[in-house]
C-alpha cells in the first residue's frame, strides 16, 4: 500500500508474482508526488512512471514511457483500485501526447539516452515556461545527469533530498538545443548492416560482445517458426533469419524502443524473410509453438539484481517449444542457467563458452 498525502493505493509489479520481493514504487515516486501542483490548467505530463504509483495519484495526467510491462501495471494496479485509467492517456516514446501537458514529472530511468532523447522533445515541443521536475534515487545517480539535464532546460534548481532521493525542477526556455545523437548505428561484423539503435536500446554506440558470441552459433535448418526473445535491436533475429530463409521469425520484447529498432532494422535487412513482431511480456500473446528460441535473459529488474524475469521466460518458453525444439541460451558464465534451465527442460547442454559467456541448449520440456 502506498499512502500519501494525496491518497493511497495498492500498487503490484508486472507480471504479478507469489513472493514478489520488490516494491512497486520508491522514493523518486514520494519525491514527485510531494512537489506542489501548478496553477496552469491542463495535465501533467508523467515521463518512465513504472508501476503506476505516480499515475493512480495524478487525477487526469498523461503517461509516456517505452516499457510495456510498465504499462500493463498502471492498467492492472487501476483496475485493482477500482479507478479507469483511459488507455489513451498512455502514449509511446515517439506518440504525440494527446494533450499538451501544464507540466512535466520525470522519473530518471536507468537509460540516460531514453531521457536525453525525451528532454530533447520537451525543449522542442512544449512552450518556454513549462515547468519540468526530476527525481531519482540517490544511490542510481548517474554522474552526467545535471549537465544532460542542463543541455535541455538550461538553469535549473537542485532541491534538498528525502526519501534517500533527490530531484530539480527547471522550465522550457524555448532557446533552440541541440538534437540527441538518436537513433544511432551499429554495424555488425561480417554482414554488411548497419542497424538502427533507437534511444535507450541497450548497445547504445557499438555491438555488445555477448551479441557478437551468440551471433556466432546460431542454428541454421530451422524451418518452423524462431522467436528472437528479447530482441533489442534484432541483430540475433536478423541472423537467424540469414542462416533459415524458410523459417518465420518472431522478434519480441517489452520495450518499444527496442521493437521499433527491429522493425526498421528488418525492413532493410531481411530481404523477403518471414517476420512478425510481439511488444509484451515475453512469449504471452504470442500463438502458436516454437522450432527455436534465441535469449538473453535479463538478471536485472530496473536497477535491482534479479533473476526471476530469466526463470518466467524459461517457464514461458517450456509451454511454447515445440516437441523436437530448442531453447538456446546466453548469459554471463557466473549465472549459472544451466542448473537453472534443468527446472524446466530435460535435455540441458553446453553449447559454447568464452572468457566471459557460456550458451546453453535446452529442449524436452519437464511435465509441471
Amino acid at each position: 500500500m502506498l499512502a500519501h498525502a494525496r491518497g493511497a493505493v495498492t500498487v503490484r509489479r508486472w507480471p504479478r508474482q507469489r513472493s514478489e520481493t520488490l516494491r512497486a514504487w520508491d522514493g523518486a515516486d514520494l519525491y514527485l508526488l510531494d512537489l506542489p501542483d501548478t496553477a496552469a490548467a491542463g495535465p501533467a505530463l508523467v515521463l518512465n512512471d513504472t508501476c503506476g504509483a505516480l499515475a493512480l495519484l495524478l487525477p487526469g495526467c498523461v503517461v509516456s514511457g517505452d516499457s510495456w510491462l510498465a504499462r500493463a501495471a498502471l492498467l492492472a494496479n487501476a483496475a485493482d483500485n477500482g479507478l479507469t485509467f483511459d488507455e489513451q492517456r498512455w502514449c509511446w516514446p515517439d506518440q504525440p501526447w494527446p494533450a499538451q501537458p501544464a507540466r512535466v514529472l520525470v522519473r530518471v530511468p536507468k537509460q540516460l539516452a531514453l531521457l536525453e532523447y525525451q528532454l530533447w522533445r520537451l525543449a522542442t515541443e512544449l512552450p518556454a515556461g513549462t515547468p519540468v521536475a526530476l527525481a531519482w534515487m540517490d544511490k542510481h545517480l548517474p554522474g552526467n545527469l545535471l549537465a544532460l539535464v542542463r543541455r535541455y532546460l538550461g538553469d535549473i534548481d537542485l532541491l534538498r533530498g528525502q526519501y534517500k532521493a533527490h530531484g530539480l525542477t527547471g522550465r522550457i526556455t524555448g532557446a533552440a538545443v541541440p538534437a540527441p545523437p538518436y537513433p544511432g548505428s551499429v554495424a555488425v561484423p561480417g554482414f554488411d548492416w548497419e542497424l538502427t539503435v533507437r534511444a535507450g536500446v541497450f548497445a547504445q554506440d557499438q555491438l555488445d560482445v555477448g551479441a557478437r558470441f551468440f551471433m556466432q552459433h546460431v542454428p541454421s535448418g530451422v524451418s518452423g517458426r524462431i522467436a528472437d526473445l528479447g530482441c533489442g535491436n534484432g541483430v540475433i533475429g536478423l541472423v537467424a533469419a540469414a542462416r533459415n530463409p524458410a523459417a518465420q521469425v518472431v522478434f519480441c520484447d517489452e520495450s518499444w524502443q527496442a521493437l521499433e529498432s527491429a522493425r526498421e532494422n528488418a525492413a532493410r535487412y531481411a530481404g523477403s524473410a518471414d517476420t512478425a513482431f510481439h511488444l509484451g511480456n515475453g512469449l504471452a500473446g504470442c500463438d502458436g509453438q516454437f522450432d527455436l528460441v534465441l535469449l538473453n535473459p535479463p538478471f536485472h529488474r530496473g536497477h535491482a539484481v534479479d533473476d526471476s524475469m530469466a526463470r518466467m521466460l524459461f517457464r514461458q518458453v517450456a509451454r511454447r517449444l515445440a516437441p523436437q525444439g530448442e531453447l538456446r541460451v546466453i548469459g554471463n558464465r557466473h549465472l549459472g542457467y544451466g542448473g537453472l534451465l534443468k527446472r524446466y527442460f530435460r535435455q540441458v547442454s553446453r553449447v559454447a563458452d568464452s572468457d566471459k559467456f557460456s550458451i546453453v541448449s535446452a529442449g524436452g520440456a519437464v511435465e509441471r
